[in-house]
């Protein structure tokens, strides 16, 4: 919670409650000065934070103490009250203010951590249609690709949003899946550090190029954001492929949108019936970064009113996926020759079979922490074991980070407290991941000597180092 929100939900419960048990009239200090204090602070919080649908009880109570004091006023005494009557009055009072706590706090307007490098990071989201792939209803596969970069920090411009398309997204999940879309009206005020549209960084000739490729189902463009900014800051242009199928969904500037489309879950789960189903979707995941990686490279070229025309990188370009878009990465790096190094963040590597052994650098995160209920079997276990054998066996690491859970390596654990059972410390991991996604990409796009991913992992004692 905000700072206001906390001061004004503790004012408004504390008034309440004392208005409900107080035996004795207010003095004037206290008739007149707490109600001015309590309307200060909400103003506070109106005009600085931003009203918030989780604070509607809040409100309420808030509206409820003013009236009550309005009635004190007006009758300028107190009447005996039984104590019954303030028994009863403590049991809605109760609920009321049980549900001022814990709506904004357990959905808080989270926001991201500062990133560290030297430039702005500005954003900006294209939606690009593919006219060589044509799905079943007749139409071109779009794509939707947001990308954040190194900005000038001398020019002024609109804070990015956490999604571009907030209200065209809230509308497409409650048509979807059928519950309101104003649930989600609260992330307008997710601070991102980000600035929409703005000119790239003067001082900056050009920047290595990271794709990232989410996961199936929960995943989109935005939810890595942790991640993408701070590798803009660094002196990156990173672009986030939105997956159409295996997005949540997938929302374009017509209205129109594509769903989550499940083609696993209903399988066994054996490591041979999940990869064979993965194959795919996963090449056609591969077709969506190599179609976003031409359309930059066009755009780069001729579009000059880009932020980043003539700037990136194309010699230095690097991909990092997620669970289902980490087994896309390693596909990509093995059939993509621009792609020089990339990092699977806690993702099997399904896919064709690997004959050979990948010769790009590749860095696997783990996640260590899992519950027992989510445990995979040991034929899963070992099937994927053997595949990493062989596709790490000549440049290969993998990186344990014990407390990570499989959704730390997105924004979801920031979504509110109730991640912690499956995502503890998140701020940490993100630190944890973001520091040695740097210091991976630094040494293999940048060429950077000094970079070094080893001595990150000896900062951290729950992280853990295994070379091939």
């Amino acid at each position: 919670m905000r700072i206001f929100e906390v001061v004004f939900v503790i004012l408004a419960i504390g008034l309440l409650w004392h208005l409900i048990w107080s035996r004795k009239a207010p003095g004037r200090l206290v008739l007149w000065g707490m109600p001015i204090l309590l309307v200060v602070t909400g103003l506070f919080h109106l005009i600085f934070e931003k009203a918030r649908w989780q604070m509607g009880p809040a409100y309420l109570l808030a509206l409820m103490v003013l009236c009550m004091y309005g009635a004190r006023a007006y009758r300028n005494t107190i009447r005996d009250r039984e104590w019954k009557k303030s028994i009863l009055l403590s049991v809605p009072a109760f609920l009321l203010s049980a549900l001022a706590i814990c709506l904004p706090f357990m959905l808080p307007v989270f926001s991201f951590e500062r990133p560290t490098g030297a430039y702005r990071v500005g954003t900006v989201t294209y939606t690009w249609s593919d006219n060589s792939r044509i799905g079943s209803d007749g139409t071109s596969r779009k794509i939707n690709v947001q990308i954040w970069y190194p900005a000038d920090s001398s020019s002024s411009a609109t804070p990015g949003k956490y999604i571009s398309n907030l209200p065209a997204f809230a509308k497409a999940i409650e048509e979807q899946y059928g519950f309101s879309g104003k649930v989600l009206s609260y992330l307008e005020q997710v601070e991102t550090h980000t600035y929409a549209g703005t000119s790239f960084a003067s001082d900056l000739k050009e920047a290595p190029i990271i794709f990232l490729s989410h996961g199936n189902m929960l995943g989109s463009r935005f939810t890595n954001t942790f991640q993408a900014i701070e590798l803009a800051s660094h002196g990156y242009i990173v672009a986030a492929v939105e997956h159409p199928g295996t997005a949540m969904i997938s929302v374009y500037p017509d209205g129109s949108y594509a769903p989550f489309i499940d083609t696993s879950s209903h399988l066994p789960m054996e490591y041979d019936v999940q990869n064979h189903a993965s194959i795919p979707v996963i090449k056609e995941q591969t077709q969506d970064i190599e179609f976003a990686l031409q359309q930059l490279m066009d755009m780069s070229e001729r579009v000059t009113e880009s932020p980043f025309a003539h700037r990136a990188d194309f010699s230095n370009v690097g991909i990092i996926g997620h669970s289902f878009g980490g087994a896309t990465a390693v596909d990509v790096l093995y059939k993509n020759p621009v792609f020089k190094a990339g990092i699977n963040m806690d993702g099997y590597l399904y896919g064709e079979d690997r004959d050979k052994p990948l010769t790009k650098p590749l860095m696997i995160m783990n996640g260590g922490f899992k519950l027992p209920e989510l445990e995979d079997s040991p034929e899963m276990k070992l099937a994927e074991e053997r595949r990493r054998e062989r596709v790490l066996a000549q440049s290969g690491v993998e990186l344990d980070i014990w407390q990570a859970g499989h959704l730390s390596f997105t924004d979801f654990p920031l979504y509110s407290p109730l991640m912690e059972a499956l995502s503890p410390e998140v701020r940490r991991n993100h630190t944890i991941i973001n520091e040695v996604s740097l210091a991976f990409m630094d040494r293999n796009l940048k060429g950077d000597p000094n970079a070094s991913y080893l001595d990150v992992v000896g900062r951290y004692p729950d992280v853990t180092i295994r070379m091939k």
